[in-house]
This record gives C-alpha cells, sequence and structure tokens, in this order.
C-alpha cells in the first residue's frame, strides 16, 4: 500500500494520454482532461473488507497516508432488496447505500480527496457551488482540516442543507440564480481572485475533486466477490458520479480484475435532463455545454444541474458500456421514495430516489436480470423541503381500548 503513486492525464474524446500537469484540457482536442491511475492492487486487496475508502489509496491522487483528510468515509453496505426485486421482476437487486457516509451522502468521498488534495498543495481556503451535499461536505471536510470554507448555494438549495453546511462553521452565500453555470463562474473568480482552492465536485474544472466516486466501483467488486451486475443505475446531475464509477470499474478491467463491464444508466428528473437530451441527440460534450437545460425546475434539486460538468466521462460512460439515460417526473420521484421506504426500510432524498422511479418506468428493460441501485443520500437531509415524502396526518385517540379497536378496524 506504500508504493510510489503514479497517474496521467486522459482524454476520453480522443484517446491522448500526457503526463499531469497544470494543462487541464487536452491539447487535441480540447475537451477536459481526467486522471487514471497506473498503479495496480493484487486481486486479494481488493477483495479484502474496506474499513474506508482509502483502502485503495494506491488508485487514489494524494501522495501519502498523512496527507489524507478523512472522516471515515466510504465502505458503505450493499443491501440486497428482495421484495423491489420482486416489485420489479428481477434477478435481483442491490442497493449501495451511500446514505452510511459521514454526512450523509456520497459527496464525502469526493470531497475527502478535494480537501486532502487542497491542503497538500498549501491552500488555506476552499470554495464550492452547490445545491446541498457537496456544501456539506465540504463544510465538514474543511473544518475536519482547519480550512476556512465558503459555499455558494444556488436556488436549487434546500434549506435543511443550508442549515447544516453552516452548522460546521463554513461562510455559506445563496446566489439568487437557479443556473448551477452562473453560479460556477462567480465561484471560480472568486477562487483566481483570492487564491482560494476550487473544491466543487465538477470534473471539467478540476480533475482531482471527482476521483473519489471511483471507490464505489472498488467496493462493489468486492461486495459482489468479483461478479459484477447486468446494470448498475446512479442519478447524475453534472455527471462526476457515474463517470467516476465508469472510470473505477475501467481500472479494474486494466489491472485484469474484471473483462466485461456492467451496462451503466443515469437517471435524472425531467425538468432538468441535460444528459439525456445529449445522449437522445448523439451530442458530444461540447455540443452539450452550447445547450444549457433552460429552466432548471424540479423537486429533485440535487441533480438539477444546467449542464454536463462531467459530461466529458458520464457521456461515454453510457455510451461505451451500451447503457441508458432516463429521466422521470417528480410525482414518480416522490413515488420512488416512498416505495423505497416501504419496502425496503431506506428513506433517501429524493436525488437519489431517480433510480427507483427509474425501475417502475422502466421494469421491461430490466426484468429478469441483475441490478444495482447507487442511493446517494439520506433523506432525512432535507426533511423542510422537497425530500419528505406526503405523509398524512396520523390520527389520535384517547388512551383507551375501545377506541384503539375502534381504529384498528379501519386499518384492515
Amino acid at each position: 500500500m506504500s508504493k510510489p503513486r503514479s497517474f496521467e492525464f486522459h482524454c476520453y474524446a480522443c484517446g491522448l494520454a500526457c503526463p499531469v500537469s497544470k494543462q487541464l484540457h487536452c491539447p487535441v482536442c480540447g475537451v477536459p482532461l481526467a486522471l487514471r491511475a497506473l498503479n495496480t492492487m493484487p486481486a486479494d486487496a481488493l477483495h479484502a473488507p474496506p474499513a474506508s475508502m482509502w483502502h485503495y489509496l494506491p488508485l487514489l491522487p494524494i501522495p501519502a497516508p498523512e496527507a489524507v483528510v478523512s472522516l471515515g468515509e466510504g465502505g458503505t453496505t450493499l443491501l440486497n432488496a428482495p421484495r423491489l426485486a420482486g416489485r420489479f421482476r428481477l434477478e435481483a437487486l442491490h442497493i449501495k447505500n451511500e446514505m452510511g457516509n459521514p454526512t450523509g451522502s456520497f459527496k464525502d468521498r469526493q470531497l475527502s480527496v478535494a480537501i486532502s488534495h487542497a491542503r497538500a498543495c498549501g491552500h488555506t481556503t476552499v470554495a464550492a457551488v452547490s445545491s446541498g451535499n457537496v456544501a456539506v461536505a465540504t463544510a465538514a471536510y474543511a473544518a475536519r482540516a482547519g480550512l476556512r470554507a465558503f459555499l455558494f448555494m444556488h436556488g436549487q438549495a434546500g434549506a435543511g442543507k443550508i442549515a447544516q453546511a453552516a452548522a460546521y462553521g463554513a461562510h455559506v452565500i445563496c446566489v439568487d440564480s437557479p443556473r448551477p453555470s452562473e453560479v460556477f463562474a462567480l465561484c471560480i473568480k472568486a477562487c483566481e481572485t483570492f487564491g482560494w482552492a476550487h473544491v466543487s465536485t465538477a470534473g471539467m474544472y478540476d480533475p482531482y475533486n471527482v476521483e473519489g466516486s471511483k471507490t464505489i466501483a472498488y467496493e462493489l467488486f468486492q461486495q459482489y466477490n468479483g461478479t459484477l451486475p447486468e446494470w448498475i443505475l446512479a442519478p447524475v446531475g453534472g455527471g462526476g458520479l457515474l463517470g467516476g464509477l465508469w472510470r473505477g470499474l475501467l481500472d479494474l478491467q486494466r489491472m485484469g480484475h474484471i473483462n466485461q463491464l456492467p451496462r451503466l444508466v443515469g437517471v435524472q428528473a425531467s425538468g432538468c435532463a441535460p444528459l439525456t437530451q445529449a445522449i437522445d441527440r448523439h451530442w458530444s460534450f461540447q455540443e452539450s455545454l452550447q445547450h444549457p437545460w433552460e429552466h432548471p425546475e424540479t423537486i429533485a434539486g440535487g441533480i438539477a444541474d444546467d449542464i454536463l460538468f462531467d459530461g466529458h466521462t458520464v457521456l461515454p460512460a453510457i455510451r461505451t458500456t451500451n447503457g441508458a439515460a432516463f429521466a422521470v417526473d417528480d410525482p414518480a420521484i416522490r413515488q420512488g421514495v416512498t416505495t423505497l421506504a416501504h419496502t425496503e426500510g431506506l428513506f433517501c432524498e429524493t436525488t437519489s430516489a431517480v433510480v427507483i422511479a427509474a425501475l417502475e418506468t422502466h421494469a421491461e428493460r430490466f426484468r429478469g436480470q441483475q441490478v444495482c441501485c447507487i442511493v446517494t443520500g439520506n433523506g432525512m437531509k432535507d426533511l423542510a423541503g422537497g425530500s419528505s415524502p406526503e405523509i398524512a396526518a396520523p390520527p389520535h385517540i384517547p388512551a383507551d381500548m375501545q377506541a384503539l379497536e375502534t381504529l384498528l378496524d379501519t386499518l384492515r
């Protein structure tokens, strides 16, 4: 585990490989470059249950264990979901429960790497754009590292997540724009002006900030004992999660641990679906940037990104695995929250529920096959906002047995 780290930049548009440098765009085609690990890990290490995602340190771009800023992220459970599998007539369904991370979402993986890298580079202040989960994770890991944090939260941010982020001592700034791309422009300008580290989880601006997502693939390899399912579904906003998961699978393939990749499915809300738009219209990453989603509007605010900030990886992730991109409407998303809670005892936020909604609305596509869903965030993170399902007020009765029996008759 203490071998020298080795990485290169790779362009997934034209295939160029080049040394890591300050040049973050491909000199041939102009597409953002992504990090690619050159190290290997033996099969026995990859089959060992990880205590945290830093079990995979040789495959992450942090120079040494002492540079790591961690709260114990990763090592989340893979839950068998037999009742949901039966409902959708699947051979098997498993839930990768990213709600188990320290601040309640998979973003902890990404920010652990991003904050570790920022501190290793000598930064004392970080800044991020967020609708919620990135802000909460940035605030927590910055506090852990002893760094100041400025959080630019756009119009999709929920009140509960704003409060959580502020609780860690970060400086929360609400920017009156529903378009994340506009808020990114402001944040990046501030970072350039004041010398802050930009830790938003958007690989097109900094490839280090999305590397933690790869570790989900490594954990799935261990948890499935090397035999991965036919399909993996994940929510998509900017695309960093699914793009990172794909690159983690490519690492496993490069090391000779798997031969074939699962088919990857990105799911968005129909009120903000730049991924399905790009896939349906066969756009390149550059073409997708020219057509931002005009009016993001959905209860799944965590994925309401008007452009694909990681389109350079999420688009090839879907296309090269013969996967799919789906968009589901808000009623289906709300039902997804309820369905997962009622059938498997997991209360997720609306952002996560899009994968359950996709199973419901596209059941024929997956029938009789093995499926894994990435559930990315906890529903308790924003009970005051869109995450809360519609629940009837509970009945009130006196402390009387007859009153209880009368009530129970109505419930039969």
